[in-house]
């Protein structure tokens, strides 16, 4: 006989599945937070351990799993076909094995097709295992068997996807009303750093009124990639070696990343997020943001239509797509278009273009900031009259 107990914990997993099935995106808004930090979890994970030790992990873990459930289901399914009709039972009879051999022959087989199925859908589900990932290499070069062309046809392809990823706004940089005093020129006032807040309510953890601080929001829409350890590290040391001058004598941004949800607003946003163009600042409001507008830059991983992303020039809202073609170097696509985006966002246009002829803020797959936008970063982070007066 099953307890409460149990019956209850199949009934919700039946549940929930039906709720997936009949209701797909209502469920994923609500699974979104969660599923996001086991994904995270398991990234974290999969990046610690060695490739074999994290397969064995999740095939352990998933058998474990496995094993739990079928026995509920078992236990539960037994008790309720014996309370069933003569007609239910002839029909259980018929599906399963009449033998108890058979019956644990069925088991075991269903069993080890889902430890199969889950392990060999766990790329697909959090990308690539690693940086060297076999996966990874080998779906890289299934196109062609020269790793050079490869390359040079991603390098195209890339940059065409970032020709035209830039929203110009109405009112620019000239327009906007910098805080002052702000020595370092990062758009935030100094007693504002020194406070470890804006007087509206933001935070600022570990700003420097000597060196340039650049906070950054991250928002993940429904089905997507939380970013690795991996990806969030490098995002912040190619920010930090980036040859811009500060008031203290040192070179660099100090890139400060929350895509969690410890202050409401980081994290997953309950929702697919699909947009292009003027249509990412529709996401930069007081629900998504709070205090944070006009301090705090918005990056949203999404699906990024036309594009790889797309940026306000200038301004504080980006989109990245979740799921971008590899780039043919160290740093990871991802990496890469937010930091293209987010150039665009805090330069605005170089020497009157969108684009700039090499480094990170052109369209070819350069890891450099070049010296035009560096000088035009010494000067200060450009900020938007748009957002200031009509987004915030």
């Amino acid at each position: 006989m099953a307890h409460p107990a149990e019956s209850a914990f199949v009934g919700a997993i039946i549940g929930l599945i039906t709720a997936l099935v009949a209701f797909p995106t209502r469920v994923g808004r609500l699974l979104a937070p969660a599923g996001g930090v086991v994904v995270d979890g398991i990234r974290w994970v999969s990046e610690t351990l060695p490739d074999w030790a994290f397969i064995l992990t999740v095939f352990l873990g998933t058998m474990i799993v496995a094993v739990v459930v079928a026995y509920e289901f078992a236990r539960v399914g037994y008790a309720a076909v014996r309370r069933a009709g003569p007609r239910t039972k002839r029909i259980v009879r018929f599906v399963t094995p009449n033998t108890p051999i058979g019956k644990a022959a069925f088991a075991f087989c269903v069993t080890i097709l889902f430890l199969i199925g889950s392990v060999w859908a766990l790329p697909y589900v959090i990308g690539d295992i690693g940086a060297n990932s076999p996966i990874t290499d080998s779906g890289d070069l299934s196109n062609t068997s020269d790793p050079q062309d490869s390359a040079e046809e991603v390098t195209d392809h890339y940059g065409q996807l970032l020709a035209d990823d830039t929203i110009i706004s109405g009112q620019d940089a000239s327009s906007y009303d910098r805080p002052r005093p702000d020595t370092d020129g990062d758009r935030l006032k100094d007693s504002w750093e020194e406070r470890g807040r804006t007087p509206d309510g933001a935070k600022l953890p570990n700003a420097d009124p000597d060196r340039m601080d650049l906070y950054v929001q991250i928002n993940y829409g429904s089905y997507t990639h939380p970013l690795t350890q991996r990806e969030k590290q490098m995002l912040t040391e190619v920010w930090a070696e980036m040859p811009v001058r500060n008031p203290d004598g040192s070179t660099g941004i100090t890139l400060h990343i929350d895509d969690t949800r410890s202050d409401g607003y980081g994290g997953a946003i309950g929702e697919e997020i699909v947009a292009g163009g003027p249509e990412i600042r529709d996401y930069y409001t007081a629900r998504n943001l709070g205090p944070r507008r006009c301090q705090y830059h918005q990056v949203l991983v999404g699906e990024s239509t036309g594009s790889l992303g797309w940026g306000s020039a200038p301004g504080f809202s980006s989109i990245v797509d979740d799921q971008p073609p590899e780039s043919d170097g160290e740093i990871p696509a991802r990496v890469h278009v937010i930091t293209h985006e987010l150039l665009h966002n805090v330069a605005g246009k170089v020497g009157g273009r969108k684009h700039t002829t090499e480094g990170w803020l052109s369209t070819a797959d350069d890891t450099f900031l070049s010296d035009a936008t560096a000088q035009d970063l010494n000067d200060g982070l450009a900020g938007s009259g748009y957002f200031q007066q009509n987004l915030c």
